[in-house]
């Protein structure tokens, strides 16, 4: 991969109206790594995190962070619809 092939996407645009996006991550089993599973909306932690167990069922461990807080480093050839 060249440095020019990376870019920098900020996830500080929430979805919905007031609502802030949060990443989710999980862990299944003890030997498994933490795995990112996909991401709620909410206002909150405590009802991202409602949201977060509803959706991932009996994870050994759920982590969530504020989508703002993550920095999306992506490869243009692993863009949907984008061609390698």
């Amino acid at each position: 991969m060249t440095d020019d092939a990376n870019t920098f996407e900020e996830g500080n645009q929430p979805r919905g109206r007031q609502s802030r996006e949060w990443e989710v991550f999980a862990r299944e089993a003890a030997e498994e790594p933490l795995t990112h599973v996909g991401s709620v909306t909410a206002d909150d932690r405590e009802t991202a995190h409602e949201q977060a167990a509803t959706l991932f069922e009996d994870p050994l461990a759920l982590w969530l962070t504020p989508a703002e807080a993550v920095a999306r480093y992506t490869d243009p050839a692993l863009t949907p619809g984008e061609t390698a």
